[in-house]
Order: structure tokens, then C-alpha cells, then sequence
């Protein structure tokens, strides 16, 4: 069977995948989704996460990768738009991708959000994409794509650009896989048998009472383990040391 030809300018989907999949990095794999939905007229780029992505210990986020002008993803941050941010609204309710103009079709729009629309539109952000992704147990993320210019310059090939995004969801989770697995971290024995009771479900009461110690001591080894694992609750940590083999539960 011969190699579906699927792309433009002699920029084909498989060209794509062969640079993606070298990609050794996230910036890299970023880098390379930008430059082929360039070629689509689509020079603007964020890939953010709706919901924590536990499986590779990741929490929600807006602008993970970015290629959004600084100034509006600092003022976006600042003002707390995720909150009313309508595309990020419908994109974590929808499956297909849509156009930006069409979301008064999906949804209706209050003052504030039709405001903030407009607010992106002046910082740069015009003739919208969005390409909801779905992963497993309920996984919520999204790549936004937007045109600099105010002429639409979006060729409107929905289904190549989604394409792209949703190769490079899986291979940004497999990277955070590979390098979560070559970071070397140790917890002493102590640490081990706390986090593998508190995955468990047990109170800081209870793997006090069942290790013999007192509740400070617990929640100074949580701590440790906290930091070790870059995790900020007992949920993301146990999963963290689960995957990387630390613990057994």
C-alpha cells in the first residue's frame, strides 16, 4: 500500500510525523506544530490542559506551550480570563474542532465574554481554531490556534491542522513519560511506606498510628516527598511514584 500524500506546498502529514516523532523535547515538538499549521496560515499556537493529566503528573494549565504574544498570556493570567474564556469553555464540552466565529452557533455569549473576544482580537489573536483533545479517564485539553493578520489567512483545512494537534497531545504525553522516567529520584524508606499508605486512602492520624510515629512526623516526610516528586497533593504524588516504580500499591 502506498503513502497517503495529505498536506500543501510539498509539506506532507508524514513529513510531519517523521519530525515530530524525533522531536527529543516538548519545546521542540511545539516548534514543530507551529511551523506545519503555519503552512496552514495559522501562525499563532497554545496547547494547555483543562483537567489534570495525573498519568503523567501534570496539572491543569493554560499556555503549557505557547506561541501567544507575552503581553496577553501575562494579562490573560492576571485576570483570570480561563474562567470566562468561552473557547476554553465549549473546547472542554466539544469533541470536533471549531472556528472562533462560530461559537455564538454552540453557545450564548455574555458581555464579558464577547468583551474578552475582542480584547484577544486587539492583542493579535484573530480567525480562531480550536481543536479539543480527549484522553483517558475524562482528560480535558485543547490547542488554540489563531492568524496575526486581520485578513483570514486560515487555508480552512480543519481536518489536517487537527490532525497535527491531536499526533501532538500523544506525543507530548509520551515525552512527559520518557523523561518523568529518567529523573532520578529516591525516597528513603520511611518516605515510601507513608506515601504507599496515604495511596492507600489512610489519614495522616492513621499512618501515624500504624508506623508508630507522631502526626508532625508524617507531614514533615509528606512534605519531603512533596518536593521530591514536584507534587502538590497525595493524589499526583502517589501517582508520580507509582509510575516511576517508587511505590506498590
Amino acid at each position: 500500500m502506498g503513502c497517503v500524500v495529505i498536506g500543501l506546498n510539498d509539506y506532507r502529514f508524514e513529513d510531519y510525523l517523521l519530525e515530530a516523532n524525533r522531536a527529543e523535547s516538548v519545546d521542540s515538538l511545539f516548534s514543530i506544530l507551529t511551523k506545519a499549521a503555519g503552512k496552514h496560515g495559522l501562525n499563532r499556537c497554545v496547547f494547555g490542559m483543562m483537567t489534570d493529566h495525573l498519568d503523567i503528573g501534570k496539572k491543569a494549565g493554560f499556555g503549557i506551550a505557547c506561541s501567544y504574544p507575552d503581553d496577553w498570556v501575562q494579562y490573560y493570567n492576571e485576570k483570570n480570563f480561563r474562567y470566562i474564556d468561552p473557547v476554553i469553555m465549549l473546547g472542554s464540552i466539544r469533541a470536533e474542532p471549531f472556528l472562533w466565529s462560530r461559537l455564538n452557533d454552540f453557545m450564548n455569549l455574555s458581555k464579558t465574554q464577547r468583551d474578552f473576544l475582542l480584547l484577544a482580537e486587539e492583542a493579535g489573536l484573530r480567525n480562531g481554531l480550536c481543536v479539543p483533545l480527549h484522553g483517558l479517564n475524562h482528560q480535558i485539553a485543547g490547542v488554540g490556534l489563531a492568524t496575526t493578520e486581520k485578513k483570514d489567512a486560515f487555508d480552512r483545512n480543519v481536518d489536517l491542522v487537527a490532525a497535527y494537534c491531536s499526533h501532538f497531545y500523544v506525543a507530548y504525553k509520551r515525552l512527559m513519560r520518557r523523561n518523568a522516567d529518567v529523573v532520578h529520584i529516591q525516597l528513603t524508606n520511611k518516605e515510601r511506606e507513608v506515601l504507599t499508605w496515604a495511596a492507600a486512602g489512610k489519614t495522616d492520624a492513621e499512618i501515624a498510628f500504624i508506623l508508630n510515629m507522631s502526626r508532625n512526623t508524617v507531614d514533615a516526610h509528606m512534605r519531603k516527598i512533596f518536593s521530591k516528586l514536584g507534587a502538590n497533593s497525595r493524589v499526583l504524588a502517589a501517582v508520580k511514584a507509582i509510575s516511576l516504580g517508587l511505590i506498590n500499591v
